[in-house]
């Protein structure tokens, strides 16, 4: 299997569908929600939602509207988080943010529109059995909100400035970032009716995938990675694993969630290879910044691991 292919060929596939969602219009609404849903990105979320699909035999088109709604509620955070009351940045994806560009109150009803949009597509998916589609539906909802993402951005505000030890770190980035990465991975496996014991491992695949994740995203902002926009978390005093743990320890934090992610798929099969794949991206992002200071990621530990991170050494970015 061509990893890289595969991963290229899943952001076309939701690229394409959110564009149809939001056709172009003369409105400036439209505009600002086409400005920032359609600025590119990795589209991971889409992506862990299609493969987890896969893995128990759904076919990518049938959760793709589910995919699309987590894209959706992903920009929408991405927008908020961005305003002058939020973290008060002026770039996002190498250009200037929501706010900058049409103000505000446009950005604030952008948000407004694609939370409820992403509700409407799922609710409309006609195509899964209504049971399925209801337990995708609670699914999202509660990890975007009080208890997830959103609880996650009230705990991360409430840090800024203060000293903060590792367990509320956990507790910020499981739910502002990890809570939405496993529900996209459960999600794909709901959709495609997963059995108890597959999902309980593309649960555990997911927590630790969603960590991983934002352990990897405090590392590249502490190294002034070029992936990092706008303000760092430095200069806001955000709650991250590198200011507590320092980035050594940062860094072995994010390969220990690996491994763990990795450790949960091992009795699946090849279906399951796309998310062992993304699993070594996500910590393979740093890999750069990591050699530049001379101290590499460990390799992953499995050989069907260390395949498909050769593999994706070929991706394009995406």
């Amino acid at each position: 299997m061509d990893v890289a292919r595969y991963l290229a060929a899943r952001v076309q596939l939701v690229n394409r569908a959110l564009a149809g969602h939001f056709p172009a219009s003369r409105t400036r609404l439209r505009q600002a929600i086409r400005y920032s849903l359609l600025a590119g990105g990795k589209r991971i979320r889409p992506i862990l939602t299609l493969a987890a699909a896969e893995v128990v035999g759904a076919p990518a088109r049938l959760a793709l509207p589910f995919a699309c709604a987590l894209e959706m509620i992903h920009t929408y955070s991405l927008v908020h988080d961005d305003l002058p009351a939020m973290d008060d940045d002026d770039l996002r994806r190498g250009r200037p943010t929501n706010h900058r560009v049409y103000g505000e109150g446009l950005a604030i009803l952008v948000g407004d529109a694609l939370l409820s949009e992403a509700f409407h597509v799922m609710a409309c998916a006609g195509a899964v059995p209504a049971r399925r589609r209801l337990a995708a539906v609670a699914e999202v909802a509660a990890a975007a909100g009080e208890e997830g993402m959103v609880g996650g951005q009230a705990l991360d505000l409430a840090a800024e400035g203060h000293r903060t030890r590792l367990a509320r770190v956990q507790e910020i980035h499981r739910r502002k970032t990890g809570a939405l990465l496993r529900a996209a991975v459960r999600m794909g496996a709901l959709i495609g009716g997963a059995p108890p014991s597959t999902l309980r491992r593309l649960t555990t695949y997911g927590e630790h995938v969603g960590l991983a994740f934002q352990i990897v995203d405090d590392i590249l902002d502490a190294a002034g990675a070029p992936a990092a926009d706008g303000h760092t978390d430095r200069a806001l005093a955000k709650a991250t694993y590198p200011a507590t743990l320092g980035l050594e320890g940062a860094r072995r934090s994010a390969v220990r969630e690996r491994d763990a992610a990795l450790a949960a798929l091992r009795p699946l099969g090849p279906e399951a290879n796309p998310l062992r794949a993304i699993a070594t991206q996500i910590v393979t992002r740093a890999d750069e910044t990591s050699a530049s200071a001379g101290r590499g990621f460990a390799a992953p530990r499995t050989p069907r691991a260390r395949a498909s991170a050769r593999a994706m050494t070929r991706e394009p970015h995406a």
